[in-house]
């Protein structure tokens, strides 16, 4: 039964996903009513009978006892029936992509934890198994957070709380807030700066004072230009010396001992900004509202547009703000990010100020106001512009950053986050909770993907070894399910990325591929936070304008070494290329390589792609910037969960003389009975080699790709494929 289950999923999956971005983005709505909520209803139940019609043929088709047929397409119509309340603002392309994915990996893991206790494995294989049923489980759970905002965005017919332009130009009425825009700086070109301010100067706005903050700076040479330009100007200016607190320890500063009385709202603007005039006219009003504690516009980027390396990573930027944020907002779950944000001040000090033990303070601080009954609103209009990160390097460390803060706030504060009413000490409402408890668990889908990456190379290595050696101490898999899981992900990702920013192919793919490479120092910040109270923050070298190979390669050697154990797990794979899993092992290392691979290759793009002249001027001084101030952390909880890790990779390839059978699919679909697990004939044995599978949104799960050698022989190496495919 459930083995029919599985396949309908997949069927059902795979044309929901198809219809979702074989066509355009829904547009939105305004009117409501019984009309559209009746036309969205109606096409999401002929949706519902079209795919189940489908998939129902297809087990039809693979030879499926009626009983199985029958059970199957009444799951199916029942998990649709059951999301309608949940999807309604949604088309039906959205609705059912959600639906039925969910569905497919409920009956994967129905599917795989039954395998795992039914086919009579030893007691070590057993645990084995549940263990990496369990991350299969965590890997589902982050697949429905990026799926859900995949739905949200393609398929929303109608936003409830969007506010796309901000408010109207001409506000009738009232009195426009006072507002303080704060700009700290740390070691930052004076002469940037000081742009930065006169565009603020220029903002077109009755009522608002600008307070620049030098927050440790050593070399006078920076920030003493830019106090002589604001003491001229009329602009508060002051430098700290050894204070405490880095940014958030600022901004504390600002707000107590220099903002002015009559400030109601609290602006942060990062020093290397340029504000459009109508910023302030276009977001204080929206404070009209008195529950609105905070608003967020996007944070965009400028000269980005000629060298490939900054368009791609432009476009990896804007998927945050052009996805996740609108889909986060419309539970009133959007992140305060900082820069290009505003802040009533009354909030701001009834949560007790920026907390200076967060690295990332801006999204802890909107946690705490969400917590106090406070309300955000995202902003879908860009509002200024401001620099990327210039070296892939300082990528690097900005992306450890945001990871280690991320975790920081769901270390201290994951019990806020648990669903759960409405208490005096937490008024966040179950979306608003998910929309954090989510984003957060997020941060760990590169050290879930590294994990399998490395049960993908100890496969390689079982397949060199013949097959001699017992791997089947993890769950199986079916084998058209990965590559098909695996692409859909990947399409899945690439589309909507496009789709939201209007990129190119090519850039979306680009786009995607940036963020991958820097998934390893990603996947050491998730662990790191974890015991570490303070940030190693990676310190970024110091680099010359004609940056050589082995400059790039020298800067990110563990991508590098990465890189090689793919290669060379690929061709290991390779060596059995007959059978299912050599090459199925092979294709599966192919993408997770390539992204370590491109990590230096972006490193020597960014160093030589082209900038205007101010710009080449503060990629050579990035290292100033984003080198670690911060107290170094003891290594000895990374190095302990890279041991265990090698530990659980060497115990899997411990040799055994137990034959385990691979997981079937067609024939208890048939209902013909399966073979269980049973010794070996003399002289032979069976293995697999794990193998992750991506899930429909682009993360990866995992499962194992069944083999079976004939040792005795060096010229047998075969897989039985005729139960193991859903195509029979």
């Amino acid at each position: 039964m459930l083995a029919a289950l599985l396949v309908a999923g997949l069927v059902a999956a795979g044309v929901s996903t198809l219809a979702l971005l074989a066509t355009l983005p829904a547009k939105a709505q305004r009117g409501v009513g019984a009309w559209p909520w009746s036309r969205r209803l109606l096409f999401a139940l002929v949706g519902t009978v079209v795919v189940v019609a489908l998939a129902g043929g297809a087990l039809v088709a693979l030879g499926a006892t009626r009983r199985n047929v029958e059970v199957s397409v009444i799951a199916l119509a029942l998990a649709s029936l059951a999301w309608l309340p949940v999807t309604r603002r949604w088309t039906a392309r959205g609705h059912l992509a959600w639906s039925n994915t969910v569905f497919l990996f409920v009956a994967y893991l129905a599917f795989m934890l039954q395998w795992t206790f039914g086919t009579g494995l030893p007691l070590a294989s057993e645990i084995g198994g549940l263990m990496l049923w369990a991350l299969e489980v965590f890997a589902a759970f982050l697949g429905t957070a990026y799926l859900w905002e995949l739905c949200d965005a393609l398929g929303s017919e109608r936003w409830r709380r969007r506010v796309r332009r901000g408010a109207p130009a001409v506000v009738p009425g009232g009195e426009l807030p006072f507002v303080s825009l704060q700009v700290p700086a740390h070691n930052e070109p004076p002469d940037m700066v000081i742009e930065t301010l006169k565009r603020l100067k220029a903002i077109d706005y009755p009522s608002y004072e600008i307070i620049a903050i030098d927050d440790n700076t050593d070399d006078p040479s920076l920030w003493e230009p830019v106090s002589h330009w604001c003491g001229k100007n009329d602009v508060k200016f002051v430098h700290l010396d050894d204070w405490p607190g880095y940014k958030s320890g600022a901004l504390n500063y600002a707000l107590r001992e220099m903002t002015d009385p009559r400030a109601e709202l609290i602006g942060v603007v990062d020093s290397d900004y340029q504000l459009e005039p109508d910023f302030l006219k276009r977001c204080a009003p929206l404070f009209a509202d008195e529950n609105v504690g905070f608003i967020q516009a996007p944070q965009d980027y400028r000269d980005w547009q000629h060298a490939p390396y900054y368009r791609r990573l432009y476009y990896s930027y804007a998927y945050f703000f052009a996805v996740s944020q609108p889909s986060r907002n419309e539970r009133d779950g959007a992140i305060f990010a900082g820069t290009m944000g505003l802040i009533r001040r009354r909030a701001l000090e009834q949560a007790g100020g920026w907390d200076e033990w967060c690295i990332t303070e801006d999204a802890e601080l909107s946690l705490r106001l969400l917590r106090g009954g406070w309300s955000g609103l995202h902003v879908d209009r860009s509002f200024g512009q401001g620099v990327m990160p210039l070296t892939f390097e300082a990528l690097k460390g900005q992306r450890f950053r945001w990871c280690f803060g991320g975790i920081q706030i769901l270390r201290k504060n994951w019990r806020w986050m648990l669903p759960g009413p409405r208490t005096k000490d937490n008024q966040m409402s179950v979306g608003q909770r998910w929309a954090y408890l989510s984003g957060a668990f997020q941060w760990y889908g590169d050290l879930l993907a590294l994990v399998f990456f490395l049960l993908l190379l100890a496969g390689a290595v079982n397949i060199v070894a013949g097959g001699g050696l017992l791997f089947r101490k993890l769950s199986g898999f079916l084998i058209a399910t990965i590559p098909l899981l695996m692409v859909i992900g990947l399409v899945r990702a690439v589309a909507l990325l496009r789709r939201s920013t209007s990129a190119s192919w090519r850039d979306a793919l680009g786009a995607f591929l940036m963020w991958q490479s820097t998934s390893l120092v990603t996947a050491r910040a998730s662990v790191q936070a974890l015991y570490a109270k303070e940030a190693e923050f990676l310190r970024t070298p110091k680099s010359a304008e004609q940056a050589s190979a082995l400059d790039a390669v020298r800067g990110n050697l563990g991508e590098t070494f990465l890189a090689i154990l793919g290669i060379a797990g690929i061709a290991a794979a390779l060596t059995h290329p007959t059978g299912f899993a050599g090459p199925l092992t092979a294709f599966l290392l192919l993408w997770p390589t390539f992204s370590y691979a491109a990590a230096p290759v972006n490193s020597l793009a960014a160093q030589r792609a082209a900038l205007p002249a101010d710009l080449r001027a503060r990629r050579r001084t990035e290292f100033l910037r984003t080198g670690g101030a911060r107290r170094v952390t003891f290594a000895a909880g990374g190095l302990s969960v890279a041991g265990v890790a090698v530990a659980a990779v060497i115990a899997l390839l411990a040799p055994g003389n137990v034959h385990v059978d691979h997981p079937h699919v067609i024939g208890p679909l048939q209902d013909k009975p399966a073979a269980s697990a049973s010794s070996p004939s003399p002289g032979t044995s069976s293995t697999s080699s794990t193998a992750p599978t991506s899930s429909s949104s682009g993360t990866p799960t995992a499962s194992t790709t069944p083999t079976s050698t004939s040792t005795p022989s060096p010229t047998v190496s075969s897989t039985d494929t005729s139960t193991a495919s859903p195509t029979g």
